[in-house]
């Protein structure tokens, strides 16, 4: 189990768990290292950990299976190990496994069930040919997108633990529904085992059911390489022959009926509703009656945890047609060979009761795992024992209930299991804890003073992330990890961290400073747009000017510079400057005319102003001459007696 909110590998951020299956937990998280691009994690369980053989076949399926590059793959971009734990990185799939897609959908339509096979092919045709075998195929590592493609996962990882002693009971009985005859009897899988296996996949997708199905691996087992498919057309009346045809074809239990490649089952499909095959017969295969009968072997399980090839007894036909080991019956008058067909159905008669017994008498019961939440480790080991069920590992987790106490167990409680299975035990190792309350929607800032004043958490410990948002105002929270109703630990290193939206606003840029433009329209068109705002919502109106520097500098705008706008709503109006060069020539002659006019003019009162002094001169001169002339006469007539 990965606590939710770690990161992990020092670089995924875990949000949640989505699945669990025999083999390995998938979580979703975020790739920190990409711009949080949410991925899927598939962990191993920690009962492989300890196996180098299986580790390494892990690791080298994986990451051959990382060239592989197609539409109806599942991408892995990551391979490692991390706590001990072995782990693939994959594309997130939002969607649905084919397996809840055919529970919720079942019957599917013909055409829909041959395009989701056909998109399955493809997949298996790159891998083929890359010399990749799944092994595996199921609608449980088959998803479906929102938009219905198909992709496959979960390659290799069959081969890297079918070829070691840690296969479990239980991961091979969810595959043994889609297993090949050869496969079932220990032997190696080919090609053509992963066409049987999607042969089966689409008579599910046409019936919504197995074609066979039973109590245990073994007795599924046995019905593949014996019992004859079932009829789909007896299911489902709206398929055609051609299509049901398909099917058989492609769950041939002998390889040599079967078909051989990809290319052929693919066509096959495309063509099963068209005109030209709508009268085609039902396809049947020719038994060889003297062939040698090689019985199979089969899958006996041992204590409810592993499986053992156990091999049949196999008789061989002697030279003079008796079986070996089987005297012939004798008459009253005369020796009677008995058939051979008679012989070798009684062999197999008695061999299939010794299984039949050995498997009552070998496969464990089930048992349903008990509820011991709350107990001591001392008290749940009781109770699993009584219940015939082993104690597995016990794993220490930070919990708010007193430590020491179980807090749950893997499998669940009320889990069937066979008896003598191992349960795991999550052990309360106590803890200065707190249960988060959910904070999305609420203000960053009360949440953060919630968290402060009510639990006692150290500001240091809460981070806030802002992010875009459309709807949602800006400044409350979008998200939380750890999320709501989970843990967390005052006493360790985690954080708590809040996404906060910044809302559908922004500020608009500045480009005056004391007055002076000094960003051109494009820096300012070039800022909007990066802040979200659509090219359409911004116009430009112009402005004249004489100064060819001043020439594209904005000057205005509305809204102002320094007001909020909704980025997404809000027309923008620009003011911009632009050089007007004819009024700037124009204005530059009036300026030369007046300054010429201006000179003539100075020019002309210098010359009057000369004049006027020379007449006043003259005048001046005039009159002294005048005064000079008048003043003896008077002298004289004043000095008569």
């Amino acid at each position: 189990m990965i606590q939710i909110g770690k990161i992990y590998a020092d670089r995924y951020r875990v949000i949640r768990e989505i699945g669990r299956g025999g083999m390995a937990n998938v979580y979703l998280a975020e790739d920190t290292y990409l711009d949080n691009r949410q991925v899927a994690i598939k962990i191993l369980r920690s009962n492989f950990e300890n196996d180098s053989l299986a580790i390494a076949r892990f690791q080298r399926e994986a990451y051959a299976m990382a060239e592989l590059n197609h539409p109806n793959i599942v991408g892995i971009s990551d391979v490692g190990d991390a706590d001990d734990q072995q782990y693939i990185v994959m594309e997130y799939i939002d969607g649905l496994t084919l397996k809840q897609y055919i529970n919720e959908h079942a019957p599917l339509a013909n055409e829909e069930a041959i395009r989701i096979g056909d998109e399955i092919l493809a997949a298996m045709a790159l891998a083929h040919s890359s010399g990749i075998i799944h092994r595996d195929l199921k609608p449980q590592n088959i998803l479906i997108t929102k938009d219905g493609t198909a992709k496959v996962t979960d390659f290799g990882i069959a081969k890297a633990l079918s070829e070691t002693s840690l296969t479990q009971t239980n991961s091979m009985f969810g595959s043994v529904h889609y297993l090949s005859p050869e496969q079932a009897r220990g032997g190696n899988a080919t090609p053509q085992s992963d066409l049987y296996a999607i042969g089966i996949i689409i008579y599910e997708m046409l019936t919504g059911s197995i074609p066979f199905d039973g109590d245990s691996a073994v007795t599924i087992a046995l019905k593949h390489f014996q019992e004859n498919l079932p009829s789909i057309i007896n299911q489902n009346k709206n398929v055609p022959q051609a299509l049901e045809n398909v099917v058989i074809k492609a769950t041939a239990k002998k390889l040599s009926d079967r078909y051989e490649n990809v290319t052929d089952m693919r066509r096959d499909l495309n063509l099963a509703l068209s005109l030209d095959h709508a009268h085609d017969p039902k396809l049947t295969f020719v038994e060889d009656e003297d062939a040698t009968k090689i019985l199979p072997k089969m899958l006996i399980p041992d204590n409810g945890n592993t499986d053992k090839l156990v091999t049949k007894v196999t008789q061989d036909t002697a030279a003079d047609g008796t079986t070996g080991g089987i005297e012939p019956l004798v008459g009253t008058s005369k020796k009677k060979r008995v058939p051979k067909g008679v012989i070798i159905g009684g062999v197999v008669a008695i061999v299939l009761a010794i299984a039949v017994v050995a498997l009552i008498l070998t496969t464990p019961k089930e048992v349903k795992v008990p509820d011991v939440t709350g107990m001591t480790v001392s008290q749940a080991k009781t109770v699993l024992e009584n219940n015939k069920l082993k104690v597995g590992r016990e794993i220490k987790e930070v919990s708010d209930q007193p430590e020491g106490k179980v807090i749950r167990t893997n499998p669940e409680a009320k889990t069937v299991k066979k008896e003598g299975a191992s349960v795991n035990l999550y052990v309360s190792k106590g803890g200065n804890v707190i249960k988060l309350k959910n904070y999305v929607g609420w203000d960053v800032d009360k949440a953060i003073d919630d968290l402060i004043l009510k639990y006692n958490v150290d500001e240091s410990r809460i981070k806030k992330e802002s992010v875009k948002s459309d709807s949602i105002d800006a400044g409350k929270i979008i998200k939380q990890t750890p999320g709501k109703d989970k843990l967390f630990d005052l006493d360790s290193k985690d954080d708590i961290i809040f996404q906060v939206s910044e809302g559908n606003q922004a500020v608009m840029p500045t480009y005056l400073n004391n007055g002076l433009s000094i960003k051109t329209v494009a820096a300012i068109k070039a800022e909007l747009q990066n802040m979200g705002v659509p090219a359409a919502n911004i116009t430009v109106e112009y402005t004249q000017t004489t100064d060819q520097n001043a020439d594209g500098y904005v000057i205005g705008s509305t809204p102002a510079q320094g007001d909020t706008f909704k980025i997404k709503d809000t027309k923008i109006v620009l003011t911009v400057l632009q050089f007007d060069s004819a009024t700037a020539s124009k204005e530059s002659s009036e300026s030369e005319s007046k300054s010429k006019s201006e000179s003539e003019a100075s020019a002309s009162a210098s010359t009057s102003k000369s004049i006027e002094d020379s007449k006043a001169k003259s005048d001046a001169d005039a009159k002294a001459s005048q005064s000079a002339s008048s003043t003896p006469e008077s002298s004289t007539t004043q000095s008569k007696p």
